[in-house]
Parts: C-alpha cells; structure tokens; sequence
C-alpha cells in the first residue's frame, strides 16, 4: 500500500513515510492511494472477530510492518494528548511533546498529562486555541530536513494509523448493531458521530467506502463548520472558537475534512490543493456544487448547543441511569430529535468518546451528581509539571529548541 499527499506533492511513501511523518511536505494529508474492498462474504467472516482481531485485520490491509519511532509531537484538545502520554511515559526510545490549550481543557484532563512527571514526556501550556496550537506543529512538518533528522511524527489524527485504526470503531459499531447479515443486501446501520478535528468520521467515510454498509450522521457543538459544509457547502470560519462544554469538539477548522473531500472528489489532489490554499488564505470557501452534493450524499449532520447537551445528559441519566459525556451527548441529542420524528426503521448507533468523570462541570450543570473514581480524584493532589506558551512568543521556536535539546542530550 501506497500514500499520497491530499495536494498531489511529489511521489508517495510507504506506511513508514506516512507513520514517521505528520502533515505531507506540500502541507497536505497522507492518504492510501487506493481504498481496499470488502464484499459481504468477507464482512460476515469478519463479523465473528473480536475487537482486536478485527483491528488486526483491518490494519493489514494497510500496514506492511510494525514500526516504533522516536518522538512523537501530538496536538491535542482534550483526550488525545494523554492516551499518547500513557501509551509512551518512560520509555527510553521515545520522547513525545504535547501541546493543550491552557484552560479549555477540562481541568482533569490537564491533570492527566500534566501530572506525568517522567523524563520523555514533555507538555506544553498554550495560551490559545485548539486550532492555534496546530499551527506551530505545521510549522515543524514543514521543515522536511527537521522532522527527518529527530524523526517526528504526529500522534492526533493529522496521523495516517490513527484514522486507520479508528476505522475499526465503524466495522466493530456495525457488527453488534445489524440486526443480521444473513440477508442480501447487508442491511444499513446509522453510525452518529461527535465531531470536532473530524478524524473518526473520515474513518467512518472511509469505511463507508470499503463497502461497509453504514449511513453517517456528523454532530457537532456550537463550532458547527462541518454541519454547515454538510448543509450548505460553506466551509468557513463564524468568527472566533465558542468555549463550549464539549470542549474537546472546539474546533473551528477541522483539518481532516480536507481527507474527507479528497475521498470525495475521487482523489483529485489538484482539486483539494486549490480549494485547501484558498480556505488557508480567506478561512471562506464555498464548495463546488458537484462537491457539495457528494459531502450531503455521504454524510448526514446535526449541530447541539449546550443547553441541548445538559439536557440530553440529564434526559439520558432519568431514563437508562448512564452518565453520558457532553460529547457523547452530542450524538445522542441526534438521536433524541430522530425519536422525535418517529424515525425507527433504521438500527442507529451514537459513538461514546470519553467518560463523564473527567467533565465535572457539565455534570453539575445536568443537575446531576458527578461519579469521581479514586484515580481521577488523586490526580488534584499531585504535582503538575508544564511549560507555558504565552500570546506573541513564537511557539514552533520554543518546540524547536526543545527537540534540539533532547536531543543533544540523548547523545551524552
């Protein structure tokens, strides 16, 4: 399997080019050159395997060997930063920099990765938005001979194997969900997915394309940029990121739409560079209408404000006494509104991202009681390490100079 860059850059790279990497030279997103096919034979075989094993099987149509870079460089607004924290703290071949947006996490979620203390994890304070703190990650990708030389590679969803993997969600969402697969055709599951960077509905887009067969609903908070392209084809800014209780969802340029259209658009790179450079340029672009009408064939969308996020959560507490995250209950506010037109017919499952204990003010706000467990609780207690990046400091210089120093003293 080959990759190419969403912008057509020059020559494709194997699963190693893409895994050791971030954003493709030109500033584009690697993509598989082909997308793999799955008839129904094959999605009943799979259908008998367990989660690991389907992921096993779905990675090798991708992955040609297991690869373990140095450093990872991870971008985060919310969940990403410490699963990529836990997955690497301590090793002695990896080092990984993580940068949040200072206060608009929640405040567990910074104590989970500002409370890891180890020598190769190195967390980073920003004064800014999610959005914002990509920029200087752009920045380093761009710098080819840099990010070869201290071996750089992205952990959040710009990443190729993170998309690849999440496309396993849709595959493993679809098998506990079809009511059978004995019958021809394969009957329709209707996956609804919280959506903010937009990284797992390009995996459900991609599985979509894969033959799996699933109808996908794209639910976004306040920052509602892709309900909009889905809606109207207006892939533009609405001024500046709403700070809303789905925080890890405060997104307001969601990179992986540009996968999305490309996938779209048959992989035209020509195409998806000219629209991409535009929309870098005036943060406003409005879809071609041939575009436009594939993005609203492909994806359905719904947007919830916070008031319809406490409400689904308390309405949810009531009625099956589970505590949803607020960005869960994006998904299920979908689903809420569907029961409210009387829509049955279609089995539908809404993707649950996160736990409720790390969103303790949402709770509150629910009017419900937020249940800690001990390990979350501790983390208040113990001390918190990071490096803050202020407004007008040039953060890829500070992300720079830090990687050169790791690096320097890796090698006394």
């Amino acid at each position: 399997m080959e990759y190419v860059s969403t912008r057509g850059g020059p020559g494709a790279v194997d699963f190693e080019g893409a895994l050791f990497s971030g954003y493709a030279p030109d500033g584009g997103l690697f993509m598989p050159s082909a997308v793999p096919q799955l008839d129904a034979p094959a999605l009943r075989r799979w259908s008998a395997f367990s989660y690991p094993r389907l992921v096993k099987e779905l990675c090798s149509l991708f992955v040609a060997a297991e690869l373990v870079p140095r450093n990872v460089l991870d971008g985060t607004s919310g969940d990403t930063g410490s699963s990529a924290i836990e997955s690497v703290r301590g090793q002695k071949n990896m080092d990984i920099f993580v940068l949040l947006p200072h206060g608009l996490c929640s405040q567990i979620q910074e104590l989970q990765m500002t409370t890891v203390i180890e020598e190769n994890v190195h967390v980073f304070a920003a004064h800014g938005n999610s959005d914002e703190i990509d920029e200087p990650i752009k920045e380093l990708f761009a710098d080819a001979d840099f990010a070869r030389k201290h071996n750089l590679m992205s952990l959040n969803s710009v990443n190729w194997s993170r998309i690849m993997v999440q496309i396993a969600h849709h595959f493993y969402a679809y098998f506990q969900c079809a009511p059978s697969l004995d019958t021809t055709p394969l009957p329709v599951v209707e996956i609804v997915v919280p959506t903010g960077g937009g990284g797992n509905i390009t995996a459900g887009c991609i599985a979509q394309k894969m033959g799996l067969p699933i109808r996908l609903v794209a639910v976004v908070n306040s920052n509602d940029i892709i309900h909009r392209a889905v809606q109207h084809g207006d892939f533009s800014l609405s001024g500046d990121v709403k700070a809303t209780l789905a925080s890890a969802m405060d997104i307001q340029e969601p990179y992986n739409m540009e996968r999305i259209l490309w996938l779209l658009s048959d992989g035209d790179s020509s195409l998806i560079k000219t629209l991409m450079e535009q929309f870098n340029v005036s943060k406003s672009l409005k879809l071609p209408e041939d575009l436009h009408r594939k993005l609203a064939q492909t994806l359905g969308s719904c947007a919830a404000s916070d008031k319809d996020i406490v409400r689904v959560m308390r309405r949810c507490w009531e009625e099956n006494c589970y505590l949803l995250c607020p960005h869960s209950a994006v998904a299920a506010h979908y689903h809420y509104a569907q029961l409210g037109c009387g829509s049955r017919s279609t089995p539908r499952c809404c993707l649950a991202p996160a736990s409720a204990a790390k969103f303790r003010d949402a709770v509150l706000r629910a009017g419900l009681v937020p249940d800690v467990p001990p390990e979350i609780s501790v983390l208040t207690t113990l001390e918190t390490r990071s490096t803050p990046l202020k407004r007008g400091e040039d953060w890829a210089k500070t992300l720079r100079e830090r990687i050169e120093d790791v690096a320097r003293r890796r090698k006394t």
